[in-house]
């Protein structure tokens, strides 16, 4: 598999030129805290200029909103520590905090900045979001992700391309003789099934592919 790296100046970017764009990437346009922000927005605006094709499957989609959504979860429980405005009242984010266990309270009581990434944010969410009582709590992430998420497909303006069933049986495939995820493997068999140029990425988990047929753009 060729992996073309940042700032691919040896790639002609044209309105022929079709690209599908990895979750990662799209994360990275949407946080500006991103340590790959700049370089994503500079990539996306030379890909716009360009006219080029921008594509998403539906598992991109879905992992886009569904990572929005766990990380503005993730600002608010830390927001007085990392000194972030919070999308949720402070009575609900105190109720939420409550249901964490008593030692990750009290990393966030203590302000344990080096103990914060420990604490296991999705679990917590999933938990309570199945918690008939508390669920009502995780309104304002739902309603904030989907607007995000939108905002993000207005801005973008990206198509969808399908999973079809001979698209899953390519994913399959490479998946066994890559032993890749089953995300990862659907993308490049997405890439195969519609004859799409390039793969746009910031994850390294690619070097292990090996199929000729789809380039890679590594930022």
């Amino acid at each position: 598999m060729e992996i073309l790296f940042y700032p691919f100046s040896s790639v002609d970017f044209q309105s022929s030129t079709s690209i599908l764009l990895d979750a990662s990437f799209l994360l990275s346009l949407v946080y500006d805290d991103d340590v790959k922000h700049t370089e994503c927005i500079e990539v996306f605006r030379v890909l716009i200029n360009n006219q080029c094709k921008l594509l998403v499957t539906n598992i991109i989609s879905a992992e886009v909103l569904n990572q929005i959504m766990y990380k503005i979860f993730m600002i608010d429980i830390r927001h007085k520590i990392d000194k972030e405005s919070a999308f949720n009242s402070q009575t609900n984010i105190k109720q939420i905090i409550s249901s964490f266990s008593k030692y990750d309270r009290k990393i966030i009581k203590d302000k344990r900045v080096d103990k914060l990434r420990e604490i296991p944010y999705k679990k917590y969410f999933d938990n309570l979001s199945k918690n008939s009582s508390k669920r009502d709590l995780l309104s304002i992430y739902y309603k904030t992700a989907v607007t995000m998420h939108n905002q993000l497909e207005n801005t973008v303006k990206y198509e969808y391309v399908e999973i079809n069933k001979f698209c899953m049986s390519k994913t399959k495939e490479i998946m066994v003789k890559n032993l890749l995820s089953i995300n990862d493997a659907t993308h490049i068999a997405t890439c195969i099934c519609h004859n799409i140029n390039y793969l746009l990425t910031l994850d390294n988990d690619f070097v292990y592919a090996n199929c000729d047929s789809v380039k890679i753009l590594k930022i």
